[in-house]
């Protein structure tokens, strides 16, 4: 039997990028490298039943749509647990401290129509009552079976093993009254549901409530997969910012941002001009999707009219436009965005884009002033080893384009 480094040698590192486990398209059974890194795991499994406190927590796979597992998830341990479903507060721990964490969430699941919310039954009331909650719920999973594995995506944090619950239960709590009431309306379109929520509420709950259905018109509330519900709220809500950050005047100056943390590092460049944003991935040799073989940049770039809705990096385009863009709404100010993110060997296992959006919004915390894209892009040179001008749009954009004030004399 071959290795995992010798079955990817005959796929190439492009595919891998664009897929990231998710649609196969190496045309395996299953991710190779998901499985490696699965194996690597010893996560307890032969349980009929858990019980704890859930921060609360909810899994919605995408296998089978548009009939899906939807379930509640939980460790078992009680107190106070909130910090299990807030990256957020992830500012400090270790990638294996966070996969722990992760992986001691246990699933428990039926399997439902998508459509489901427009009519819910039961259980799907139980599990929105849950979601609702203000603080940990204590809940309880009896078993009818359950499996080993555990649940990757390039989109969201992982989860442990589960299975299909035999019957489920939680007790009362407080209900967190913004949310409850935004779930109530049901004469309410889920784009503006959104926009009455953030940012007040944690954009991790929205993710939550927007997944198993709880937004929008009665006829239309669909449950929607947690990987594909964390892309959805990043870009529905960045679209409504930009519509407001191109109004403003353009940033004064090249703005500069960079930050680094587990195995991730963050390039962030902000010139004057309309608006556009650009994002580009390194991954390098040794990383999560490249392992054993040669480094490889893909990337992704949008302008008015032209704007991306299926980028080739997926998610992560989103997650990282969202803070720069409450950056500039905050600052009033427009420009062209490019984001440069480098992914190394020590990012051994898909976290989710929750670390990309967390560590652009700490980059933004602290500007410098560049004289100009050459030099955002020597730095990059001298610091990685690597000249991506030939890679960005961007670039070609502001050293190609001309103004007509270039022709007035």
């Amino acid at each position: 039997m071959n290795s995992v480094d010798e079955e990817l040698k005959s796929i190439p590192v492009s595919l891998c990028i664009r897929c990231k486990g998710a649609k196969l398209l190496c045309g395996k059974s299953a991710c190779p490298i998901i499985s490696k890194v699965y194996l690597t795991q010893s996560i307890p499994v032969s349980v009929n039943d858990v019980a704890g406190d859930s921060p609360p927590s909810v899994f919605v796979g995408h296998y089978g749509y548009p009939k899906v597992r939807i379930g509640p998830a939980l460790p078992i341990r009680r107190g106070d647990t909130e910090i299990y479903e807030r990256p957020d507060q992830w500012g400090q721990m270790s990638i294996d401290d966070i996969a722990k964490l992760r992986f001691s969430l246990y699933r428990g699941y039926k399997v439902l129509p998508i459509s489901s919310p427009s009519d819910p039954n039961n259980y799907l009331l139980e599990l929105h009552d849950l979601i609702l909650s203000a603080k940990p719920v204590f809940s309880e999973i009896e078993y009818s079976s359950t499996e080993r594995k555990i649940d990757f995506s390039a989109e969201s944090q992982p989860f442990g093993p589960g299975g299909y619950a035999k019957s489920f239960y939680h007790e009362s709590s407080p209900s967190n009254p913004g949310v409850e009431k935004i779930y109530y309306d049901t004469d309410l379109r889920t784009v503006e549901a959104l926009r009455l929520l953030y940012p007040e509420t944690s954009i991790y709950t929205i993710e939550k409530i927007f997944s198993a259905g709880m937004l929008g018109k009665t006829r239309s509330r669909k449950i929607v997969p947690t990987r594909w519900s964390i892309t959805a709220v990043d870009k529905i809500l960045s679209d409504r910012l930009i519509q407001v950050v191109r109004e403003f005047s353009e940033v004064d100056g090249n703005l500069y941002f960079h930050h680094k943390r587990i195995g991730n590092e963050y390039y962030i460049l902000i010139t004057p001009g309309d608006y556009s944003f650009e994002m580009i991935e390194n991954w390098n040799n040794g990383s999560i999707w490249t392992g054993p073989r040669e480094s490889i940049a893909e990337g992704d770039y949008e302008k008015p009219g032209r704007m991306v809705t299926n980028p080739k990096i997926a998610g992560a385009f989103f997650a990282a436009k969202l803070p720069i863009v409450e950056f500039l709404n905050e600052k009033e100010r427009r420009g062209n965005i490019l984001v440069i993110r480098f992914i190394d060997g020590d990012y051994t296992m898909p976290l989710g884009v929750w670390q990309v959006r967390e560590n652009v919004r700490t980059a933004m915390q602290s500007v410098y002033y560049l004289d100009d894209i050459d030099k955002f892009f020597e730095i990059i040179r001298i610091r990685r080893k690597v000249d991506l001008r030939g890679n960005s749009k961007t670039y070609q954009m502001i050293k190609l384009q001309r103004k007509i004030t270039d022709y007035v004399k």
